[in-house]
């Protein structure tokens, strides 16, 4: 083998290893700025919790859980939403939600911001929807940070009730009870 043919390899595994380096940088940024952008984009989503001051009462949660703005929030349903759904097992079929966050849409909603909708109880909600499952579809924007103009962002939310069957809904509201039980101690000092 000559010299020149020996210089040609060395020159051919030199390439594909500056190939191969280049690559594996390029991946690493990637990962990095995903990382980046998952760290600052808006996140906003929709749940069903119950409310822990109010037993019995189920809440409609719209949420941003990202670390970015929000910007120009809209939902759209698959099925009707029941609204102010509340009774036990003799509840009345409740009416169709038509108002509200949900409906207007929110222009702006800020990191860990959220709006709470009173929803019902388990039993008016039950006749509402019974054992559908209603999807959310959130759609909103963000101004992105390298490039100009808003990137958009759609989440499906899946919201039920049949999931709160047989859940516990005693009163552990212990700011209430406290200040109840204070209540009767300043009235016994009184007399």
């Amino acid at each position: 083998m000559t010299e020149i043919g020996a210089i040609t390899w060395t020159e051919v595994g030199i390439f594909w290893t500056s190939v191969v380096l280049a690559i594996i940088t390029v991946s690493a940024t990637l990962i990095n700025y995903l990382f980046f952008r998952s760290q600052i984009d808006p996140d906003v989503i929709v749940y069903v919790t119950p409310d822990e001051d109010r037993p019995s009462i189920i809440l409609l949660i719209i949420e941003n859980i990202g670390r970015g703005l929000a910007k120009d929030v809209t939902f759209s349903m698959d099925k009707k939403l029941p609204e102010r759904a509340f009774g036990f097992e003799n509840a009345q079929p409740p009416k169709v939600m038509k108002s509200g966050p949900l409906f207007s849409g929110i222009p702006a909603i800020g990191p860990r911001s959220k709006r709470v909708i009173t929803w019902g109880q388990y039993g008016g909600l039950l006749k509402g929807i019974s054992d559908d499952t209603i999807n959310i579809t959130v759609k909103f924007k963000n101004k992105r940070t390298i490039f100009p103009g808003y990137k958009w962002h759609t989440n499906v939310c899946p919201v039920d009730i049949k999931s709160f069957e047989g859940t516990d809904v005693s009163d552990t509201n212990w700011q209430k009870k406290s200040f109840q039980q204070l209540e009767r101690i300043a009235k016994a000092l009184e007399k």
